[in-house]
């Protein structure tokens, strides 16, 4: 039989292979969305271009925004609303979304899983969202939700999440949950670029930077009253 270790190492050269598949067949689709952030109705030709494969292509490019935080979230969801309107678009990339958050869960525990007990860590972790703080909250997609509702921080969920004991299926719904305002915002902005609604768009931009100027502002008070409300459940409950 193929021991826990082998079957981890076998499983993470998959992911990979799966990964640098995804990615090189994604990549000149990738470079023009990189390349053309500012006008992406070129690229939404090209799209449409692909018929069938354009909706996995926008899966596709969405899961690697998530593997890969430093490519803008924005990007891929305007251009999937340019591309599918506002019916189809959110759909396509929340799916993405979920897909890609769990290719980094799952592929995160397999590396824990091969390393545990190898590698110790060392040192306090002070951080409100350390993972230590995490593994006492009895909620932690309550956490999850809120982080991902913060387009410009929620890269680091996956990574994040990843090394605590919350559910999959628990953390992916908490994920798409917290991404469909902003997600919605994106497709809705790709849509009315590809109407020509110019004026729409700025009003509609502008409420959402307000919107996450605030939710950044109160940020910590936010978190706190989530975290302080798990403490006073550990409080109550009896010691057995």
């Amino acid at each position: 039989m193929i021991n826990r270790n082998k079957l981890n190492i076998i499983i993470l050269v998959a992911f990979v292979l799966l990964l640098i598949a995804l990615v090189v067949q994604l990549l000149p689709l990738l470079e023009d969305v990189l390349e053309n952030r500012e006008d992406e109705s070129s690229i939404a030709k090209t799209v449409d271009a692909l018929g069938w494969r354009g909706p996995p292509a926008l899966v596709g490019l969405a899961a690697i925004q998530v593997i890969f935080p430093l490519i803008p979230a924005a990007a891929i969801g305007v251009l999937t609303g340019l591309s599918y309107g506002v019916y189809w678009g959110p759909l396509i990339f929340l799916v993405g979304i979920a897909f890609g958050n769990i290719v980094v869960i799952f592929a995160i525990r397999r590396i824990d899983n091969f390393l545990a007990g190898k590698i110790k860590h060392k040192g306090k972790h002070h951080r409100m969202l350390s993972k230590e703080n995490l593994e006492k909250i009895q909620k932690p997609e309550m956490v999850a939700f809120f982080l991902f509702l913060i387009p410009f921080i929620s890269g680091a969920g996956p990574y994040l999440f990843a090394e605590t004991k919350v559910k999959l299926w628990k953390y992916i719904v908490a994920v798409v949950a917290g991404c469909i305002p902003t997600t919605i915002v994106y497709v809705f902005l790709g849509e009315r670029l590809s109407q020509g609604s110019y004026t729409t768009v700025i009003i509609t931009a502008s409420i959402l930077v307000v919107a996450m100027v605030l939710i950044l502002v109160f940020r910590k008070k936010i978190l706190g009253l989530i975290l302080s409300g798990e403490d006073d459940k550990n409080e109550k409950e009896p010691t057995p």
